[in-house]
């Protein structure tokens, strides 16, 4: 697998990070602030980015993307994924979810697992996270934006949303998502959410190789789309803290 270099940036992983602590329960407001003490879920979103070069975590490369070929349909898609060998963010959400539920875990354990999860909902919602090993999820296929010179990863992990010139704080008061909404994103499985993410970046793929120089045109149609994908991460994450806390939090 091919290892991708960011991961909406820390200003989107922020955002959904930010967005998933308004709609978090008591029980889950509890549990957090037990295992991230004055630490919020924003403060420690782009954490497994910091610490992946890091000797103790050099594992977990693999876990913030998952390459697949295009072309696949929603069955073929799931039997892929759930068949692949090597660790990628469907597994690691998984074993990081096992800890939080597991009586044996230390509080440090569930600490870090809590860290990995917040992010790993945010890389499972930026859709060039789930694209082709050939390229790198877009990391070397060059695109002219905003009359710079980027690569269609980077597009998608921040310059779209820095070219939007809205704050975190101005992004996350524009959620107001109503409740069967929410209860509709909130039942989609991690797989359903790569499965979304893999249509949109074989839509990207498609549209770059047309014309790789993109203007204002092309922000307009696509904002819209990384705003989204941010606040259903966000609401995806408070729904997974929800259920995973629902009883509250035990360790060992």
């Amino acid at each position: 697998m091919a290892f991708l270099f960011g991961s909406w940036g820390f200003f989107g992983h922020k955002t959904v990070a930010s967005i998933a602590e308004k709609h978090l329960t008591d029980e889950a407001k509890q549990a957090v602030k037990e295992l991230l003490g004055k630490e919020t879920l924003a403060d420690v979103a782009s954490w497994a980015d910091e610490v992946r070069n890091q000797p103790e975590y050099k594992n977990t490369a693999g876990w913030h993307f998952v390459n697949l070929p295009l072309g696949l349909n929603r069955r073929r898609f799931k039997d892929s994924i759930e068949s692949l060998k090597n660790k990628n963010l469907l597994t690691a959400l998984a074993l990081n979810e096992s800890i939080i539920k597991d009586p044996n875990a230390t509080k440090d354990q569930k600490m870090i697992a809590l860290k990995f999860i917040v992010h790993l909902v945010g890389d499972a919602h930026q859709p060039m996270h789930v694209s082709r090993a050939e390229d790198k999820g877009g990391n070397t296929i060059q695109v002219q934006f905003d009359g710079k010179g980027t690569n269609l990863h980077s597009l998608w992990d921040s310059r779209l949303l820095d070219h939007q010139g809205l704050s975190i704080t101005q992004l996350v008061a524009k959620d107001d998502i109503g409740k069967s909404k929410i209860r509709k994103w909130q039942r989609a499985t991690p797989v359903d959410w790569l499965f979304e993410s893999y249509k949109i970046s074989s839509k990207l793929y498609q549209e770059v190789e047309k014309n790789n120089k993109l203007d204002e045109a092309y922000y307009q149609s696509h904002i819209a789309i990384a705003n989204k994908r941010i606040e259903m991460g966000g609401i995806r994450l408070a729904g997974v803290l929800n259920e995973l806390f629902k009883n509250g939090i035990s360790y060992k």
